[in-house]
């Protein structure tokens, strides 16, 4: 029962096995795009980080004022007078980290440039309370005159504030302080770490 034609067959013979190394030009593309896809996910997952941690930071200051404020409110006649000057400071504070001007800006006297273009931390006061009346769509000029506002900050002869004012003021900064898109610069991240 030989059949001399099966004696005449070789075993069979396989390719070689294909190597991992290089790998083939859709892995490559893969790769690279994975790579840009984690990277820009870490970039904006950290810029978002950063604004949270701003705006939670100036929330949290702002609780502070207003409760330094309710308890000086029996002790001290100026209380009011200093709880707008620290809340102004604390929203210039918070301006700094906000980029509100045009980075191509080319006005060279801050005074000149209209305030929407201006950085926070340069608006004058009476001019800081406008854009906050603007924001709170005249909540708080309904509840208290600017000019009372200014007039407090500046004057130690001025008539004190009531405390439904204060609260309306306090309202509508916590609302600006939500409201606004922190993108702190590198420079002011150092300095507001605790």
């Amino acid at each position: 029962m030989n059949n001399p034609i099966l004696e005449q067959l070789r075993d069979i013979h396989l390719p070689q096995a294909v190597h991992w190394w290089p790998p083939a030009p859709g892995w490559w593309i893969l790769a690279l795009v994975s790579l840009a896809l984690i990277t820009w996910l870490y970039r904006s997952g950290r810029a978002r980080y950063r604004r949270q941690y701003f705006r939670g930071e100036s929330q949290d200051l702002l609780a502070q004022l207003w409760a330094n404020y309710q308890q000086q409110l029996e002790h001290s006649d100026s209380a009011d007078r200093e709880f707008i000057a620290s809340t102004l400071a604390l929203l210039r504070r918070a301006g700094k980290t906000v980029q509100l001007s045009m980075a191509d800006d080319k006005t060279p006297n801050p005074s000149e440039r209209p305030l929407d273009l201006t950085p926070l931390d340069a608006i004058p006061s009476p001019a800081l309370l406008a854009a906050l009346d603007q924001h709170s769509a005249g909540k708080l000029s309904a509840s208290i005159a600017l000019e009372e506002i200014s007039a407090r900050l500046y004057s130690d002869k001025s008539a004190a504030l009531s405390r439904a004012q204060m609260s309306c003021l306090q309202d509508v900064v916590k609302s600006w302080l939500k409201s606004k898109d922190f993108k702190p610069s590198a420079k002011s991240a150092g300095a507001h770490r605790c």
